[in-house]
Parts: C-alpha cells; sequence; structure tokens
C-alpha cells in the first residue's frame, strides 16, 4: 500500500488520529455504483433494513434470487466508510481503522470493495466456523485471502450452528430483463 509513511514508522500520536476522514467519502459514491452494477447485472432481491436494531445504520440486503449464492448486505457508515456483510459470518470494513496511521488510500479501498464482492457473486468465498470444546475458529477464505479468528464459546454461539459454507456464483440477469 502507498502512504505518506513509507519506510518509516508512524508516530505514535498517529495511531489515535484520524485528521481527514473525509477522504473516504468517495468509498460511498463507489459503492452506490456498486449496488447499481450489481442489480443490473444478477438477479437479486434487495431489501433496505437496519443492519440491527442496536446500531439502526442503513443497510441493503442483496439475496441472489436463486441458487446457493451468499446474501451481501451493504452498509454506508457515518464515518464515511462501507459496511459489508457477507454469507452467515464475514465481515469487512472499507477503510478497516481509518486512522492516520494506518493511511489506507481510497483507490484502493475501492478496489479491494469491488473485488471482494466480485467474489462473492462470482460464488470464490467460503466460510467455516468449528466446534469444539475449546477455542473456536472462524475461517472465511476467497481468492487470495483467508482469515481466521478465534471465538470463546460464547462469542461462537452468537454466530449460531457452526457450519461450512462453501457459496455458489449468483445467477446472471438475463440480458432481456436488464434493459
Amino acid at each position: 500500500m502507498g502512504g505518506r509513511w513509507g519506510d518509516e514508522e508512524p508516530p505514535a500520536e498517529a495511531h489515535s488520529r484520524v485528521s481527514d476522514p473525509e477522504r473516504f467519502r468517495p468509498l460511498l459514491a463507489a459503492t452506490d455504483d456498486l449496488v447499481a452494477d450489481l442489480r443490473r447485472r444478477f438477479d437479486v432481491e434487495v431489501s433496505d433494513e437496519p443492519l440491527d436494531a442496536g446500531h439502526g445504520l442503513p443497510a441493503q440486503r442483496l439475496h441472489p434470487a436463486t441458487g446457493d449464492g451468499a446474501d451481501l448486505v451493504v452498509v454506508r457508515t457515518d464515518f464515511p466508510g462501507v459496511h459489508l456483510r457477507a454469507g452467515r459470518w464475514t465481515d469487512a470494513s472499507f477503510p478497516r481503522c481509518g486512522c492516520d496511521a494506518c493511511d489506507e488510500q481510497v483507490d484502493e479501498l475501492i478496489e479491494e470493495l469491488v473485488a471482494f464482492a466480485g467474489d462473492v457473486t462470482g460464488g470464490r468465498f467460503g466460510e467455516q466456523l468449528t466446534a469444539g470444546p475449546g477455542p473456536r475458529e472462524l475461517t472465511t477464505w476467497r481468492p487470495g485471502a483467508i482469515n481466521t479468528a478465534y471465538l470463546t464459546p460464547a462469542e461462537a454461539g452468537a454466530h449460531g450452528e457452526p457450519g461450512r459454507h462453501a457459496w455458489g456464483p449468483w445467477p446472471q440477469r438475463s440480458a432481456a430483463s436488464s434493459t
């Protein structure tokens, strides 16, 4: 990633400072474009709903009309930023942090956002929650990215039943219905 710090460590205070959150505002426009594109290309049902009663942030759920594709929930945050939820357990935030030390670049974040959505819609996305007596593992994968989080039994229980999901591709919208 390109950024202002180069090979040097950012100063300690940069980790707790967000001097220009508005630099992330283009993520919101890119997300609007992405959702419009997904609605045009894929046969999906779209519903507006709050993510949950605690947050009350406006969200759009895109649900494949047929097949075994993963749902994609898009939340535009006040930061400004975007939060995606895919499948049963996967969350991704753009930006991930936003602090001056992380110095995330908005063009790179937009590319990551589009790639994440492309992996979900293309059926190149999976997730697994393990069961057992000790810490549980929540693993998600897509091309070039495997992430594992270790959860306490209580945290894992809040996610519901363990299982494995290798999600399928979203159904394409026919040319006649996309006009």
